[in-house]
Formats: C-alpha cells, structure tokens, sequence
C-alpha cells in the first residue's frame, strides 16, 4: 500500500537534492581539465580533497560519473549530462549573484513611484528623467493618482515612495519638497470673482479645504458649476471662459503665450498677487521601511529639481 500524506515512512527525492553549486562546479572543471591534479589547481582545493568529494558525490548520485584511466577521467554519459546542467546552473547563479550585487547598490530592481496631478506635470519631470539617465537598469514604476490613494498604495506596500500633499499621518515619514502657492485666476475678461462660476478641486481634497478657507478669509463665497481632480482641466476650463479658479502657479502659468497656443491653452492671467493659500508637497514613506538606494537616489534628484 502507497504510503500516505501522514506516512513516516522514508521519503524518495530526486537527484537534484543531493547536488551543491560547489559539487556542480567540481564536476565541471573536472570535465574541462580531465585530471584531478589540474582540476584541483583551478579550483583552489587539494587532489586528494577533490577525488572524495567526487567519490562521494557518485555514491549519493548511485551512478558513475566518470571513467578512470590512470590519472586521467572521462566523463561517463550521465557525468557529460550532470556537467551540461553545471554549466546551466552555475551560470544562472552567476548571473543572480551579479544581479543581486547590483539591486544592493541600486543599479537594478524595480522603483514604485507615485505623485499627484501637479508633480508630475512641472515638480518632478526632470527628477523621473535623471533617473532614468542614472539608472537605466532601473524599473521606474510610475502612478499619477490623489494624495489619499497614493497613502493607501503606500500603506499596503504597492509604492516605494510618494510625493503628495501635506501633512501626512504620523504613520509615514514626509520630506518636505516645496512649499507652493495657490492664485486666483479668472476667465479672460472677468473682474469681479464674487460675480462668476466657480471650477474648483472636489470637496473633501486636502487642496480644495486649503483654496475654501483661503477664499473665506478674502470674503468670496465661490459658486462650484464643476470641480475636477486635474488642474490641468481646471486651467483649461478658466481659460475657456468657464469660471475662476485657485490654481499652483506651475500649471495656471506655463507654457508659451496664448496667443501661440490655440484652444485657450496659453498661461492664465494671475488675478492677483496674493496667494489664497500655500499648500506642501511631500515626498513619502513608509515608516519603518527598508533602506532602499534606488528610492533614496529618486528622492535626492526631486529634492534638488525642486529647489
């Protein structure tokens, strides 16, 4: 009867078990060598050392690997298909040992990155394109998403490091990236906020409670037709002649002038020089997180993109 899962009974493993990277490569430079003297030489071990471990590895195989001819050995037809599978195996672990030597220095791997609408538009473009020039070996994972999502993703592991708006729970470790102002803009034309439609960030955003108690404090009570996560869409809306709106100067003012950029999509006019608000971007991790060179080089060309 077959013994079952609960046996206690002796268990049969493959050949495979019983080999080591040290005895693979003992058999191979025996093979490219032909004699245990020379093979021994290569490999840095004595003669003696060297033809028990392959007399051992044959009695734990239960075949013969090689033929003995005086001081000279040939391969045996199962010892050219265990040298054949050395050559695989070692040059894999070669290969890994070479990759994971380059993954400690941050010259491999795979970076997880996410940033909100805003830095990915003017903050850190030139912070993804020196890493990449950096670390070409490099995976840079990059995700454009809200602050909220961006914590959660962070939270559970599935980012490396995110720049978002501040503050930021106790939870994560935040460096500050800049400090940005928010200025009102308003359709070409306009001139009275107060008067106009509004197209704001959504309710409940971190930016949009920053803009309203701005707007409070300046006494405007804005009347919201449309709100969106994007300040790209946002500018684009202001200069459509949709409505006013509380926008980082990167996105309301870049670009060529209108007048070279059809659609409206020409830097806005600033309505004023006083800010609404100022809102942090920071850059975030996880607490408590891996030492990790890849995140902490990404992370030194943002802070100096930005300065």
């Amino acid at each position: 009867m077959a013994d079952s899962p609960e046996s206690t009974g002796p268990v049969t493993r493959g050949a495979l078990s019983h080999l080591t990277l040290q005895q693979l490569a003992y058999v191979r430079e025996v093979g490219r060598a032909e004699t245990v003297t020379a093979a021994a030489g290569r490999l840095g071990v004595s003669q003696p050392a060297l033809s028990q471990a392959l007399a051992e590895l044959e009695r734990r195989l239960d075949v013969a690997l090689f033929d003995r001819r005086g001081r000279r050995l040939r391969l045996t037809e199962a010892g050219e298909r265990v040298a054949r599978l050395a050559d695989e195996v070692l040059g894999r672990a070669e290969a890994f040992d070479r990759w994971l030597e380059a993954y400690r220095l941050g010259r491999s791997g795979t970076l997880r990155v996410g940033m909100i609408d805003a830095a990915s538009l003017y903050v850190l473009p030139a912070a993804v394109r020196g890493f990449r020039e950096q670390h070409p070996e490099v995976e840079l994972e990059l995700t454009v998403e809200r602050s909220g999502p961006l914590l959660d993703q962070l939270r559970r592991s599935e980012l490396d490091l995110a720049f978002v708006v501040g503050p930021v729970p106790e939870e994560f470790v935040a460096t500050e990236l800049l400090d940005e102002p928010l200025y009102l803009y308003g359709p070409p034309g306009a001139t009275d906020p107060a008067a106009g439609d509004w197209v704001l960030y959504p309710s409940g955003r971190q930016t949009r409670a920053l803009i309203d108690e701005g707007l409070a404090r300046l006494g405007v009570r804005p009347r919201v037709t449309l709100e969106s996560d994007s300040p790209e869409v946002l500018r684009q809306l202001v200069a459509l002649g949709l409505g006013w709106s509380v926008l980082p100067v990167g996105v309301a003012e870049a670009g060529a002038s209108a007048a070279d950029r059809p659609g409206g999509r020409g830097p806005l006019a600033r309505f004023s020089d006083e800010a609404v608000g100022v809102r942090t971007i920071v850059a975030v991790t996880r607490a408590g997180a891996d030492a990790d060179p890849r995140r902490d080089a990404f992370l030194e060309l943002a802070l100096g993109a930005s300065a």
